[in-house]
C-alpha cells in the first residue's frame, strides 16, 4: 500500500525554474544537504519544494562540496564552518546521519555529497494603508 493511499500526494508541479533534487523540511529552508550531488549551479534561479506539493523560488548562493574525517562532516572551500545542525533540520535528516554519512546504508561512495546554500527573495507584505489604497482603487473602478 502507497502512503499516498488516499489521493494526498498525487500533485504535479507547474512549469518554472528548475526543482531541487530533494525537498526541504520548510519552504523558509537554507540550506540542503544533497548526499548524492546535484547538476545545479550558483546564481541560478530554483525551486525549492516540500512532500505536500509546496514550492517557493529562491536564489542558489553557494553549493559547497562536502568532505568527510575522523571530526564528521565539512564543507570545502568555505572559510568557516556550516551549521550543520540547520543543515539537518532544513534537508529533514538525522543531524548523526550526516556527520557520519560514508558508513551510512545508503552512501554511495563515488558521489561526491552537496550542500546547497539559498538566498530568500524579499517579499514585501502589504501594510494596512496599502490594502486600503487597494479596496479604494478596487470601488473607484467598479
Amino acid at each position: 500500500m502507497s502512503c499516498c493511499g488516499k489521493g494526498f500526494c498525487t500533485f504535479s508541479f507547474p512549469d518554472g525554474a528548475p526543482l531541487t533534487d530533494y525537498s526541504v523540511s520548510n519552504l523558509n529552508a537554507n540550506y540542503l544537504f544533497l548526499p548524492y550531488g546535484t547538476l545545479l549551479s550558483e546564481g541560478e534561479v530554483v525551486r525549492i519544494w516540500m512532500e505536500s506539493g509546496q514550492a517557493k523560488e529562491v536564489f542558489l548562493e553557494a553549493k559547497w562540496p562536502v568532505v568527510f574525517d575522523a571530526q564528521g562532516a565539512h564543507a570545502q572551500g568555505r572559510d568557516q564552518d556550516l551549521p550543520w545542525q540547520l543543515v539537518a533540520i532544513d534537508t529533514g535528516f538525522e543531524y548523526d546521519d550526516i556527520m557520519d554519512w560514508p558508513n551510512h546504508d545508503l552512501a554511495n561512495p563515488y558521489a561526491q555529497p552537496v550542500v546547497l546554500e539559498f538566498k530568500h527573495p524579499i517579499e514585501v507584505k502589504p501594510s494596512l494603508k496599502m490594502r486600503f489604497l487597494e479596496l479604494l482603487y478596487k470601488i473607484r473602478n467598479l
